[in-house]
């Protein structure tokens, strides 16, 4: 299956890149569309170029074209990844016909890391930091919100820290590690009330990460498939198959996943 986004999500705290925000006109990365680009470049943690599009100024493409040039193989630093992934994803795809394939440091990941709190809402995130932005939904200012609190990571990381393998999501879980938050629950979420299991390698969650999801939207998480499983998401896989996706190709009812499948579904939750 052709990806759009071949890039991962990495936990790391660079001073060299570059940083993108998005707006679209809804959330629905397969029919809405991007209507605002906001790019900056840092260096050494300084900023050193930038650029800004919206959709009354020109088409999509030549500010993707542009895009492309001014990002070349920097790290993106980014904010809510499920959202960010898909869109640019299909924009690449539909503009280009290739996959966005930089990697991502999405700052919500690294806020719940970091900070060890049980939400990285961009709105939590700023009051949590006592920042005089707000959350607008313009990119033009939310991008300023965004590097704010990257630059606060940076240094509550060095006071917390020695080694980025410190903060990186552990791989190893159990079911009462993940327990779902009630307040959280999105019933118009697709995998609300559903069963989920997965397998593979994914690029921009870890399985942990992504079983937390499922149980704050509300569904349920099972570390293998069952019969009552609704759907199974399958990343990378280090053989041609694994014996929870054989398992689950004998299940009645399943529906099949790709981790981009996936984001589509949650690119709408903000509860990451």
């Amino acid at each position: 299956m052709t990806k759009n986004f071949t890039g991962k999500s990495v936990i790391d705290l660079p001073t060299d890149f570059c940083v993108i925000q998005l707006e679209t006109t809804d959330l629905n990365p397969k029919e809405d569309d991007i209507i605002e680009i906001a790019v900056e470049k840092y260096r050494n943690n300084k900023i050193k170029d930038s650029f800004y599009w919206n959709v009354s100024q020109s088409n999509i493409l030549a500010a993707l074209l542009k895009l492309k040039k001014f990002i070349g193989n920097d790290l993106i630093l980014i904010n809510h990844g499920s959202f960010f992934c898909p869109f640019i994803g299909n924009a690449y795809r539909n503009n280009f016909d290739e996959a966005f394939s930089n990697n991502i440091i999405d700052i919500q990941r690294l806020f719940k890391n970091i900070e060890n709190q049980d939400t990285s809402k961009l709105d939590y995130m700023i009051k949590f930091y006592h920042l005089s932005t707000q959350h607008e939904k313009i990119a033009k200012k939310d991008i300023a919100s965004i590097v704010a609190i990257y630059f606060n990571l940076q240094k509550s990381f060095n006071e917390k820290f020695t080694n980025i393998k410190e903060v990186m999501p552990k791989n190893h879980f159990t079911l009462k590690d993940i327990q779902g938050d009630p307040s959280k629950n999105d019933r118009t979420n697709s995998f609300y009330g559903k069963h989920v299991s997965a397998t593979g390698e994914l690029n921009i969650y870890t399985r942990k990460e992504l079983g937390q999801i499922i149980n704050n939207i509300g569904g349920i998480f099972q570390l293998t498939p069952g019969n009552k499983t609704d759907y199974f998401i399958v990343g990378k896989l280090k053989k041609v198959t694994s014996s929870k996706l054989e398992k689950a190709k004998n299940l009645p009812n399943i529906s099949f996943l790709t981790e981009e499948q996936f984001l589509e579904k949650i690119a709408s939750y903000e509860w990451i």
